[in-house]
Protein backbone atom coordinates (compact mmCIF):
# COMPACT_ATOMS: atom_id res chain seq x y z
CA UNK A 1 0.00 0.00 0.00
CA UNK A 2 1.37 3.56 -0.63
CA UNK A 3 0.77 6.15 1.46
CA UNK A 4 0.69 9.87 0.84
CA UNK A 5 2.79 11.72 3.12
CA UNK A 6 1.65 15.09 1.85
CA UNK A 7 -1.91 14.18 3.17
CA UNK A 8 -2.95 16.08 6.57
CA UNK A 9 -5.03 15.30 9.52
CA UNK A 10 -8.49 16.44 8.88
CA UNK A 11 -9.20 18.97 10.68
CA UNK A 12 -12.20 21.66 10.94
CA UNK A 13 -9.91 24.56 10.16
CA UNK A 14 -8.60 22.43 6.95
CA UNK A 15 -11.66 20.97 5.73
CA UNK A 16 -13.84 24.87 5.09
CA UNK A 17 -10.68 25.91 3.08
CA UNK A 18 -12.74 23.58 0.77
CA UNK A 19 -15.86 23.60 1.41
CA UNK A 20 -18.49 26.24 2.90
CA UNK A 21 -20.48 25.17 5.57
CA UNK A 22 -23.47 26.62 3.66
CA UNK A 23 -22.88 23.98 0.88
CA UNK A 24 -22.44 21.37 3.70
CA UNK A 25 -26.16 22.02 4.83
CA UNK A 26 -27.72 22.04 1.63
CA UNK A 27 -25.81 18.93 0.49
CA UNK A 28 -27.42 17.15 3.53
CA UNK A 29 -30.93 18.90 3.73
CA UNK A 30 -31.69 18.79 0.38
CA UNK A 31 -32.22 22.37 -0.68
CA UNK A 32 -31.97 25.45 -0.02
CA UNK A 33 -30.56 27.74 2.84
CA UNK A 34 -33.16 30.52 4.24
CA UNK A 35 -31.86 32.08 7.34
CA UNK A 36 -34.99 33.88 7.49
CA UNK A 37 -37.99 30.87 8.28
CA UNK A 38 -37.99 27.95 10.39
CA UNK A 39 -37.96 24.00 8.63
CA UNK A 40 -39.00 21.16 9.96
CA UNK A 41 -36.24 19.56 11.75
CA UNK A 42 -33.57 17.57 9.43
CA UNK A 43 -32.53 15.74 12.77
CA UNK A 44 -35.50 14.53 14.25
CA UNK A 45 -38.87 13.77 13.91
CA UNK A 46 -41.56 16.69 14.51
CA UNK A 47 -45.30 18.25 13.51
CA UNK A 48 -43.89 22.54 13.63
CA UNK A 49 -40.97 23.58 12.42
CA UNK A 50 -38.54 24.70 15.00
CA UNK A 51 -34.86 24.30 12.91
CA UNK A 52 -33.09 27.80 11.56
CA UNK A 53 -30.30 29.00 11.29
CA UNK A 54 -27.78 32.32 12.34
CA UNK A 55 -24.20 33.33 12.45
CA UNK A 56 -22.01 31.64 14.93
CA UNK A 57 -19.31 33.74 17.22
CA UNK A 58 -16.66 33.69 14.67
CA UNK A 59 -19.24 34.15 11.40
CA UNK A 60 -19.94 30.59 10.64
CA UNK A 61 -23.38 29.85 10.21
CA UNK A 62 -24.96 27.77 12.74
CA UNK A 63 -28.06 26.03 13.47
CA UNK A 64 -30.51 25.88 16.52
CA UNK A 65 -33.32 22.67 16.76
CA UNK A 66 -35.99 23.44 19.39
CA UNK A 67 -34.81 20.06 21.37
CA UNK A 68 -31.61 19.18 20.09
CA UNK A 69 -30.13 22.74 21.04
CA UNK A 70 -27.38 24.89 18.64
CA UNK A 71 -23.68 23.43 17.07
CA UNK A 72 -22.03 24.44 13.49
CA UNK A 73 -21.99 22.46 10.24
CA UNK A 74 -19.82 19.55 12.07
CA UNK A 75 -21.69 19.14 14.68
CA UNK A 76 -24.81 19.21 12.19
CA UNK A 77 -23.49 15.79 10.14
CA UNK A 78 -22.62 14.56 13.63
CA UNK A 79 -25.85 14.78 14.69
CA UNK A 80 -27.67 13.63 11.54
CA UNK A 81 -25.23 10.63 11.17
CA UNK A 82 -24.68 9.51 14.55
CA UNK A 83 -20.92 10.19 13.78
CA UNK A 84 -18.51 11.37 16.30
CA UNK A 85 -16.45 14.53 14.76
CA UNK A 86 -13.61 12.96 13.22
CA UNK A 87 -15.93 10.76 11.33
CA UNK A 88 -18.47 13.83 10.19
CA UNK A 89 -15.29 15.53 8.93
CA UNK A 90 -13.91 12.19 7.28
CA UNK A 91 -17.79 11.85 5.57
CA UNK A 92 -17.75 15.56 4.46
CA UNK A 93 -14.38 14.78 2.89
CA UNK A 94 -15.17 11.94 0.96
CA UNK A 95 -19.30 12.67 -0.02
CA UNK A 96 -17.47 16.56 -1.54
CA UNK A 97 -14.85 14.69 -3.24
CA UNK A 98 -11.61 15.91 -1.43
CA UNK A 99 -10.58 13.24 1.10
CA UNK A 100 -7.59 12.63 -1.55
CA UNK A 101 -6.53 15.58 0.80
CA UNK A 102 -6.76 14.34 3.90
CA UNK A 103 -5.78 11.29 6.33
CA UNK A 104 -9.80 10.32 6.91
CA UNK A 105 -11.67 7.22 8.39
CA UNK A 106 -13.58 5.69 5.40
CA UNK A 107 -17.80 6.15 5.79
CA UNK A 108 -20.05 5.26 3.75
CA UNK A 109 -20.69 8.07 1.07
CA UNK A 110 -23.88 9.73 0.41
CA UNK A 111 -25.70 10.98 -2.58
CA UNK A 112 -28.03 14.36 -2.32
CA UNK A 113 -30.76 15.09 -3.72
CA UNK A 114 -29.90 19.08 -3.98
CA UNK A 115 -30.09 21.10 -7.37
CA UNK A 116 -28.50 24.07 -7.19
CA UNK A 117 -30.83 26.42 -8.82
CA UNK A 118 -30.14 29.53 -10.71
CA UNK A 119 -30.72 31.82 -7.95
CA UNK A 120 -28.67 30.26 -5.61
CA UNK A 121 -27.62 32.73 -2.76
CA UNK A 122 -24.08 33.11 -1.93
CA UNK A 123 -22.89 32.48 1.38
CA UNK A 124 -21.44 36.43 2.13
CA UNK A 125 -25.23 37.71 0.87
CA UNK A 126 -27.09 35.23 3.08
CA UNK A 127 -25.19 36.27 6.09
CA UNK A 128 -25.41 40.27 5.09
CA UNK A 129 -29.20 39.88 4.50
CA UNK A 130 -30.29 37.28 6.90
CA UNK A 131 -27.17 36.95 9.51
CA UNK A 132 -28.38 38.36 12.61
CA UNK A 133 -30.83 36.52 14.47
CA UNK A 134 -32.83 37.28 17.06
CA UNK A 135 -31.46 36.66 20.40
CA UNK A 136 -33.36 37.25 24.25
CA UNK A 137 -32.69 35.93 27.54
CA UNK A 138 -34.35 35.62 30.94
CA UNK A 139 -32.11 36.74 33.69
CA UNK A 140 -32.01 34.93 37.13
CA UNK A 141 -30.96 35.33 40.44
CA UNK A 142 -26.59 35.90 41.40
CA UNK A 143 -26.18 32.79 43.16
CA UNK A 144 -22.47 32.06 45.58
CA UNK A 145 -21.49 29.62 42.83
CA UNK A 146 -21.71 32.11 39.85
CA UNK A 147 -19.55 34.36 41.71
CA UNK A 148 -17.46 31.71 42.71
CA UNK A 149 -16.65 31.34 39.13
CA UNK A 150 -15.74 34.91 38.50
CA UNK A 151 -13.31 35.29 41.37
CA UNK A 152 -11.69 32.10 39.90
CA UNK A 153 -10.47 34.90 36.99
CA UNK A 154 -9.83 37.77 39.54
CA UNK A 155 -13.19 39.56 38.86
CA UNK A 156 -14.76 40.63 41.23
CA UNK A 157 -19.03 41.54 41.88
CA UNK A 158 -18.41 45.29 41.12
CA UNK A 159 -16.44 44.40 37.59
CA UNK A 160 -19.33 42.03 36.96
CA UNK A 161 -21.88 45.08 37.65
CA UNK A 162 -20.22 47.41 36.13
CA UNK A 163 -19.55 45.61 32.48
CA UNK A 164 -23.38 44.45 32.73
CA UNK A 165 -23.12 40.86 33.22
CA UNK A 166 -26.46 39.13 34.15
CA UNK A 167 -26.94 34.96 34.76
CA UNK A 168 -29.20 33.49 32.82
CA UNK A 169 -31.49 31.19 33.14
CA UNK A 170 -32.93 30.85 29.21
CA UNK A 171 -32.08 31.85 25.75
CA UNK A 172 -34.46 32.86 23.26
CA UNK A 173 -33.19 31.99 19.49
CA UNK A 174 -35.35 33.51 16.65
CA UNK A 175 -38.09 33.47 19.45
CA UNK A 176 -38.07 29.87 20.36
CA UNK A 177 -37.17 29.01 24.37
CA UNK A 178 -33.82 27.32 25.13
CA UNK A 179 -32.82 26.05 28.62
CA UNK A 180 -29.94 27.95 29.62
CA UNK A 181 -26.94 25.85 31.28
CA UNK A 182 -26.31 25.62 35.22
CA UNK A 183 -23.00 28.58 34.19
CA UNK A 184 -24.72 31.10 31.38
CA UNK A 185 -24.45 34.63 31.20
CA UNK A 186 -25.21 37.22 29.15
CA UNK A 187 -22.86 39.84 28.11
CA UNK A 188 -25.57 43.04 27.05
CA UNK A 189 -24.31 45.95 24.54
CA UNK A 190 -26.20 49.16 23.19
CA UNK A 191 -25.76 50.46 20.00
CA UNK A 192 -28.05 53.33 19.00
CA UNK A 193 -30.75 52.29 20.25
CA UNK A 194 -30.51 48.33 19.69
CA UNK A 195 -29.76 46.44 22.69
CA UNK A 196 -27.65 43.13 21.66
CA UNK A 197 -26.53 40.29 23.50
CA UNK A 198 -23.17 37.51 23.79
CA UNK A 199 -24.45 34.50 25.63
CA UNK A 200 -21.43 32.72 27.61
CA UNK A 201 -21.63 29.18 28.67
CA UNK A 202 -18.65 28.29 29.38
CA UNK A 203 -19.01 24.08 30.13
CA UNK A 204 -21.32 23.82 27.17
CA UNK A 205 -21.51 21.06 25.61
CA UNK A 206 -24.16 22.04 22.93
CA UNK A 207 -22.82 25.65 22.09
CA UNK A 208 -20.52 27.71 24.34
CA UNK A 209 -21.26 30.88 22.47
CA UNK A 210 -24.27 33.04 20.85
CA UNK A 211 -23.88 35.99 19.70
CA UNK A 212 -25.86 38.77 17.92
CA UNK A 213 -23.78 41.44 18.46
CA UNK A 214 -22.53 43.85 15.26
CA UNK A 215 -19.20 43.13 14.45
CA UNK A 216 -18.27 46.73 14.83
CA UNK A 217 -19.31 46.42 19.00
CA UNK A 218 -16.04 46.64 21.02
CA UNK A 219 -16.94 44.81 24.39
CA UNK A 220 -16.40 47.39 27.08
CA UNK A 221 -16.56 50.58 25.27
CA UNK A 222 -18.97 52.37 27.16
CA UNK A 223 -16.77 51.56 30.25
CA UNK A 224 -13.70 53.47 29.07
CA UNK A 225 -12.51 56.65 30.54
CA UNK A 226 -12.97 59.70 28.69
CA UNK A 227 -9.16 59.77 28.78
CA UNK A 228 -6.10 57.96 30.42
CA UNK A 229 -2.65 57.10 30.64
CA UNK A 230 -2.97 53.18 29.71
CA UNK A 231 -5.15 51.26 27.53
CA UNK A 232 -5.12 47.49 26.61
CA UNK A 233 -6.81 46.10 23.22
CA UNK A 234 -7.98 42.26 24.02
CA UNK A 235 -9.70 39.60 22.64
CA UNK A 236 -12.76 38.55 24.65
CA UNK A 237 -14.56 40.46 28.28
CA UNK A 238 -13.51 38.04 30.26
CA UNK A 239 -10.13 39.38 29.63
CA UNK A 240 -11.30 42.83 29.91
CA UNK A 241 -12.90 42.25 32.90
CA UNK A 242 -10.02 40.70 34.49
CA UNK A 243 -7.32 43.62 33.70
CA UNK A 244 -9.45 46.09 34.86
CA UNK A 245 -10.51 44.37 38.32
CA UNK A 246 -7.03 43.84 39.34
CA UNK A 247 -5.13 46.52 37.60
CA UNK A 248 -7.98 48.88 37.18
CA UNK A 249 -6.14 49.29 34.01
CA UNK A 250 -8.99 50.14 31.06
CA UNK A 251 -9.45 47.48 28.27
CA UNK A 252 -11.52 47.29 25.65
CA UNK A 253 -12.27 43.95 22.97
CA UNK A 254 -13.24 43.22 19.62
CA UNK A 255 -15.97 40.73 18.62
CA UNK A 256 -13.03 38.16 17.79
CA UNK A 257 -9.17 38.02 17.01
CA UNK A 258 -9.79 38.07 13.69
CA UNK A 259 -12.21 41.33 13.46
CA UNK A 260 -9.88 43.98 11.82
CA UNK A 261 -11.03 47.69 13.91
CA UNK A 262 -11.59 50.31 11.65
CA UNK A 263 -8.61 52.87 11.95
CA UNK A 264 -10.82 56.34 13.15
CA UNK A 265 -11.44 53.96 15.84
CA UNK A 266 -8.37 53.44 16.39
CA UNK A 267 -7.01 56.78 16.50
CA UNK A 268 -9.97 58.08 18.60
CA UNK A 269 -8.08 55.51 20.97
CA UNK A 270 -4.54 57.43 20.03
CA UNK A 271 -6.26 60.53 21.27
CA UNK A 272 -8.15 59.25 24.51
CA UNK A 273 -5.13 57.35 26.03
CA UNK A 274 -1.09 57.63 26.34
CA UNK A 275 -0.32 54.27 25.71
CA UNK A 276 -2.06 51.10 24.39
CA UNK A 277 -1.28 47.50 23.75
CA UNK A 278 -2.24 44.65 22.30
CA UNK A 279 -2.54 41.57 24.31
CA UNK A 280 -4.62 38.35 22.73
CA UNK A 281 -4.19 34.74 23.09
CA UNK A 282 -0.99 32.93 23.28
CA UNK A 283 -1.86 29.59 21.99
CA UNK A 284 1.31 27.78 22.78
CA UNK A 285 -0.03 24.34 22.62
CA UNK A 286 -2.02 24.63 18.94
CA UNK A 287 -0.17 23.40 15.97
CA UNK A 288 -1.07 27.04 14.62
CA UNK A 289 -0.92 30.06 17.25
CA UNK A 290 -3.29 31.29 15.65
CA UNK A 291 -3.61 33.99 18.84
CA UNK A 292 -0.11 35.29 17.87
CA UNK A 293 -0.67 35.29 14.54
CA UNK A 294 -3.20 37.59 14.93
CA UNK A 295 -2.22 39.78 17.30
CA UNK A 296 1.30 40.03 15.06
CA UNK A 297 -0.89 41.08 12.36
CA UNK A 298 -2.87 44.03 14.05
CA UNK A 299 0.49 45.07 15.67
CA UNK A 300 1.72 45.58 12.41
CA UNK A 301 -1.31 47.28 11.03
CA UNK A 302 -1.80 49.69 13.70
CA UNK A 303 2.09 50.60 14.80
CA UNK A 304 0.90 49.22 18.58
CA UNK A 305 3.02 46.96 20.61
CA UNK A 306 2.26 43.23 21.28
CA UNK A 307 2.77 42.00 24.64
CA UNK A 308 2.20 37.51 25.12
CA UNK A 309 1.92 35.80 28.00
CA UNK A 310 5.11 33.67 28.25
CA UNK A 311 4.61 29.87 27.16
CA UNK A 312 6.49 28.98 30.14
CA UNK A 313 3.30 30.37 32.47
CA UNK A 314 0.98 27.50 30.14
CA UNK A 315 -1.73 30.00 30.37
CA UNK A 316 -3.06 31.24 26.92
CA UNK A 317 -4.28 34.65 28.23
CA UNK A 318 -4.82 36.68 31.55
CA UNK A 319 -7.32 35.16 33.10
CA UNK A 320 -5.88 31.87 32.24
CA UNK A 321 -2.90 33.09 34.30
CA UNK A 322 -4.73 34.19 37.50
CA UNK A 323 -6.62 31.19 37.23
CA UNK A 324 -3.56 29.04 37.37
CA UNK A 325 -1.27 30.53 39.35
CA UNK A 326 -2.63 33.61 41.22
CA UNK A 327 -3.46 37.28 40.47
CA UNK A 328 -0.16 38.50 41.72
CA UNK A 329 1.72 36.85 39.71
CA UNK A 330 -0.92 38.33 36.49
CA UNK A 331 -0.47 41.79 38.25
CA UNK A 332 3.70 41.64 37.91
CA UNK A 333 4.01 39.77 34.61
CA UNK A 334 1.49 42.21 32.88
CA UNK A 335 3.44 44.76 34.33
CA UNK A 336 6.55 44.08 33.08
CA UNK A 337 5.07 42.80 29.52
CA UNK A 338 4.10 46.32 29.25
CA UNK A 339 6.94 48.08 30.66
CA UNK A 340 9.46 46.33 28.56
CA UNK A 341 7.96 48.14 25.21
CA UNK A 342 8.17 51.80 26.99
CA UNK A 343 10.73 52.28 23.79
CA UNK A 344 8.13 51.62 21.41
CA UNK A 345 6.32 55.03 22.94
CA UNK A 346 8.85 57.15 21.78
CA UNK A 347 7.72 59.82 19.64
CA UNK A 348 5.11 57.16 19.01
CA UNK A 349 2.68 58.90 16.47
CA UNK A 350 -0.40 59.25 18.95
Amino acid sequence: MVIDLNRKHITKGELLKHIQDIDIYRFYIGKEIDMSHKILSPLRDEEDPSFGFFVGESGEICYNDFVLGSGDCIKFVQKFFSLNFFEAMSKIALDFGIADKFIVKRIEQTSSNYKPSTKVMTRENLIKEKGQMNLGKRGRRWMAYDYAFWLQFGIDSETLLKYRVQPIDYIFINESPIKADKYAYAFTEHKGRQETYKIYQPYSEKYKWLNNHDSSIWQGWSQLPTIGKELIITKSLKDVMAIYSTTGIPSVSLQSETTTPKLHIIQELRGRFKRIWILYDNDYDKETNWGREYAENLADLLNIPNIEIPSLYKSKDYSDLIKHKDTETAILLLDVLMHQHDKDFTGAPF
